[in-house]
């Protein structure tokens, strides 16, 4: 059975950028500055304690799905997943990964005291599933800003009080 398994260690954060910037995890175009980004937030994680977390699944030594999360900016109790990423190797999705990363992640939250998760996620067909899936597990719809991104490429917000 395939364990989820905290970042802790900056070997471990690295795999997880390696494979959150990688064809297996995503096979959209890339923004400019996005994996800096996401090299930057994964890294930060391990010095932010309860406030940022990443967890990862592994299987023979290959990360095969991530997700982080991170306390908002006004401490008031809002979780979020804007500059975070969850992401199930494609050879490994509709397996149940995302959806166990997730439930981690929102019991984390609830451990935390948090009131909700926002999810950030974009407007284009290549994250149709990724909308679906959050609709699956209860999160709502509560914004959308056209050409966020790119032009012809909006960002969509959706949010699950806890």
């Amino acid at each position: 059975m395939l364990q989820i398994q905290k970042l802790k260690a900056k070997k471990d954060a690295m795999r997880v950028i390696d494979f959150l910037q990688s064809d297996e995890a995503f096979q959209d175009t890339w923004v400019p500055g996005e994996k800096e980004m996401i090299r930057n937030t994964v890294l930060e994680s391990l010095n932010k304690g309860k406030h940022h977390q990443y967890w990862y699944i592994e299987k023979k030594g290959k990360i095969i799905g991530a997700l982080g999360v991170n306390k908002n900016i006004y401490k008031s109790g809002g979780y979020e997943m804007m500059k975070d990423y969850v992401a199930v190797h494609k050879d490994y999705k509709r397996h149940g990964l995302g959806s166990k990363l997730l439930k981690t992640m929102e019991d984390y939250v609830r451990l935390q005291k948090g009131r909700y998760i926002l999810i950030t996620t974009c407007d284009t067909d290549y994250y149709k599933p990724a909308r679906l899936f959050y609709e699956k597990h209860g999160y709502v719809k509560v914004g959308e800003i056209p050409d966020y991104y790119l032009v012809g490429e909006g960002k969509i917000d959706y949010v699950k009080k806890m």
